[in-house]
Parts: C-alpha cells; structure tokens; sequence
C-alpha cells in the first residue's frame, strides 16, 4: 500500500504545486484505470476525468492560477498559516517553522522556498506520501512525523482547500482533484493507524 500512496501523492501534490505538465497522461484511459487508489473517492475522480472532454493547457494553467496563485487573492488558499492562525496571513512563522521542522527529519526541504512557503498542500502532501513510503520499507522513526503532519497539519486544512477547489475549479482535471484528494488522505490516515 505504501507505494501505491506514493505514487497517488506524487501526481496529486504536483496538480497542487503546478498545472499540469503531461496533459496526454492525466486523460488516457489506460492510465485512469491503473490510477493506484481503488477507493469510492478515487474512483470518483478518475471517473471525472474518463468521462470529461480533456482540458486545454491553457485552460488549466488559467485554473491553477485563479485557484492557487489567485490575481489578487487566490480562490483555494493552498497554504496552512490562513486557515489556522489568528492573523490570517501566509508564512506565518510559527506554522511555516514547524512544518519546515518536520521536512527536516527526513532531510527533506521546499526546493523553492522564495515562490512557496513550506505550509504549500502540495509540499504537506509530498511529505505524507514519502513518510508512507518510508514507514512502508521500515523506517519506524517516520511514523510520528507523518502522522503529525496529517493530523495536526493537512487534515486541519485541507477540507477547506479541497471545498474551494470544488466550488471554482472550471476544468475536468481540478474538478476531480478534490476526490482523488479526500482518498488519498482517507488512504494515507488507514495505513498509518495500522503503524
């Protein structure tokens, strides 16, 4: 299961991160079928995307934009600190430092910290996905923190990302990415209580 997650982490935090670079991949029907989650959500998703007229790369870079990056204000603030500090801003440090901290365990760090601070949904899902893969070849010093970051990090705000994604993504592959989203979290919190 832990390298299913990956993968499913891997595509999904990139949408987050970027728009879409493989356009031909993200609507091919061989692909879609042998997406690595089998859930409902999942499922929902993919289903999503077989069944929808395939994007425009310039459709979706509109998307990513109005949704991440947003003109003035992004439509689905992609970032932790808004959701859980009183302030409301981004980069708030006590947020950013302690999620910057967690990557550090792994000898992990943003790649760009000066375009995304390190609280990014697509950074905090990377991180969940590779502490799956770890724990899942037999690293037991990645159990405490991935389940904190999923806990007390992605799980408190990525509901409310994913809504904004739901109610102003215009293109097939964003309207899905909310459900592909939700299993892998729902994924991601079944195997690590198993740890």
């Amino acid at each position: 299961m832990h390298q299913r997650i990956h993968a499913a982490g891997s595509v999904l935090s990139r949408l987050f991160l970027n728009p879409p670079a493989n356009l031909e991949l993200l609507f091919d029907e061989g692909m879609l079928r042998h997406w690595p989650l089998k859930d409902d959500r999942s499922q929902a998703g993919i289903s999503r995307l077989l069944n929808a007229t395939p994007d425009t790369r310039e459709e979706l870079n509109r998307d990513h934009l109005y949704l991440f990056t947003g003109v003035s204000a992004p439509l689905a603030q992609p970032y932790e600190s808004p959701y859980v500090t009183d302030e409301g801003l981004v980069f708030d440090d006590s947020v950013t430092l302690r999620v910057r901290d967690l990557y550090s365990q792994f000898g992990l760090s943003v790649p760009d910290q000066g375009r995304y601070p390190d609280d990014h949904i697509g950074y905090e899902i990377a991180f969940v996905s590779t502490g799956c893969y770890e724990i899942g070849t037999g690293n037991a010093d990645a159990v405490a923190p991935t389940k904190e970051m999923l806990n007390e990090h992605l799980l408190v705000f990525a509901p409310a990302v994913l809504d904004a994604v739901r109610e102003h993504a215009q293109t097939a592959v964003y309207q899905a990415l909310p459900d592909l989203t939700e299993g892998l979290l729902n994924a991601i919190g079944a195997f690590l209580d198993e740890q």
